[in-house]
């Protein structure tokens, strides 16, 4: 079976914002493990990003993961980044995969003195009907801990 991919990019859809709705989806579903991710010391992930420690940062993701959702759903993705605009808050950006059974999302986590978010890249569906927003949220749910 080929993997069905969605690329959410600008322009007219069949689902009118559905790249907003799936963002806000994803993130509620990922509330938890980025309060997680956040008691990590600002400084301590910068420096690691900086010199490129990449395992370092790979163990406080899943470690911070493994509290909310089965083993190996959210990866680290080797790619990391920080932001220092003048005038600007300071950003880290993280690369991650989310991968469930049914679905995989390619996203970055933004963290930023006032807010974190997410940005999705790409998602990868096993089936074409596993793309609506239903079936994702669904997908979300039952990669949690907890869940059959």
């Amino acid at each position: 079976m080929t993997p069905q991919v969605q690329r959410f990019a600008p322009g007219p859809s069949a689902v009118p914002h559905s790249h907003a709705a799936a963002e806000q989806i994803f993130a509620e579903a990922l509330r938890d493990f980025i309060a997680e991710l956040c008691l990590l010391d600002g400084g301590v992930l910068i420096g690691w990003i900086r010199g490129e420690r990449h395992g370092n940062i790979a163990d406080i993701v899943s470690s911070s993961a493994e509290l909310f959702f089965k083993e190996s759903v959210l990866t680290y993705a080797d790619a990391a980044d920080v932001c220092l605009d003048w005038g600007r808050s300071m950003q880290v950006v993280l690369d991650l995969e989310f991968a469930a059974e049914s679905v995989t999302v390619f996203f970055k986590l933004v963290l930023d003195e006032v807010f974190a978010g997410v940005a999705i890249q790409r998602i990868v569906a096993e089936e074409t009907a596993a793309l609506s927003l239903e079936n994702f949220a669904h997908a979300l749910r039952q990669a949690r801990v907890g869940h059959a």
